[in-house]
């Protein structure tokens, strides 16, 4: 793996190698999955998960920006949001940023948070009392929580990746969400769905689609990929495609220059080259 050796991540539809690894940082299981925390000169130190990787200190902040702004830029006053899965913490960190918003977490795999807290420089690596972080099964934990959320993150290996990610993608889990979402909620996910009995990136999954009246996808290139990155936004009432660019700068002015990707403008590109976006 170090050295001349090649790291190979695959997906249904490509694969690819990644050499020149100077500096593994962890390589082991844990009770749910092969772990890989490494370093390369170009991507930088990166998360792997069962051999693909998930996020590299080159380009984290672009699918993490966009997994969490474009939502939040379009709630009213969000006060609780609840994030399903994001092992490595910069999807609360990025939460975070809003000062008013209490974060529930709820990640399956402890090992995965404590590894990346020690390993990831750009992982939540510091206790913040807005956070509350439970150990605990998305699904048993969503159907047991009391609380309702403005906006709820499905941050969770693609379901081909992992048997216990497939429980995430489907109309039943769709519907627990929704329930849990107040009257404003919004879900966001990765832009995957079951068709035909096989599993493809979709911008408009149809298990959401019998659950949300509004359904749009945002679509982003990720270089750690080398591929063009979709994920799809679920929402009672908001339509975040149709923001206009002075409320998004009003939205994120407080934390403009704590971005490098998300701003007003990269908000209509995300959605606007969609044209398949439209009901």
């Amino acid at each position: 793996m170090k050295g001349d050796l090649y790291f190979v991540e695959a997906t249904p539809y490509q694969a690819s190698t990644i050499r020149s690894i100077d500096k593994i940082f962890y390589y082991g299981d844990t009770k749910f999955q092969n772990v890989l925390i490494a370093h390369t000169p170009t991507l930088g130190t990166f998360l792997a998960l069962d051999k693909q990787v998930q996020s590299s200190e080159a380009d984290y902040f672009i699918y993490h920006e966009a997994l969490v702004h474009p939502c939040m830029a379009a709630l009213k006053n969000p006060k609780r949001a609840l994030i399903i899965g994001g092992g490595e913490g910069s999807t609360a960190v990025e939460l975070l940023k809003h000062k008013n918003v209490v974060i529930d977490w709820v990640e399956i795999d402890g090992e995965v948070v404590d590894l990346c807290k020690k390993f990831l420089p750009f992982a939540l690596r510091h206790d913040d009392k807005r956070v509350n972080l439970m150990i605990d099964d998305g699904i048993k934990f969503i159907k047991k929580t009391k609380h309702k959320y403005d906006f709820i993150i499905g941050d969770v290996i693609e379901p081909y990746m992992n048997p216990i990610a497939e429980t995430i993608y489907n109309e039943e889990f769709a519907r627990l969400v929704n329930s849990k979402l107040t009257d404003q909620g919004m879900y966001i996910t990765l832009a995957w769905g079951k068709e035909n009995g096989k599993w493809t990136n979709t911008p408009r999954p149809s298990y959401l689609t019998k659950v949300f009246p509004i359904v749009r996808a945002i679509n982003f290139y990720m270089p750690a990929f080398s591929l063009d990155f979709m994920l799809t936004i679920a929402s009672k009432k908001i339509d975040p495609s149709k923001l206009d660019a002075g409320t998004i700068a009003r939205a994120i002015a407080p934390i403009r220059k704590k971005m490098k990707f998300y701003n007003e403008k990269t908000h209509q590109e995300l959605f606007g080259s969609q044209s398949y976006n439209k009901k």
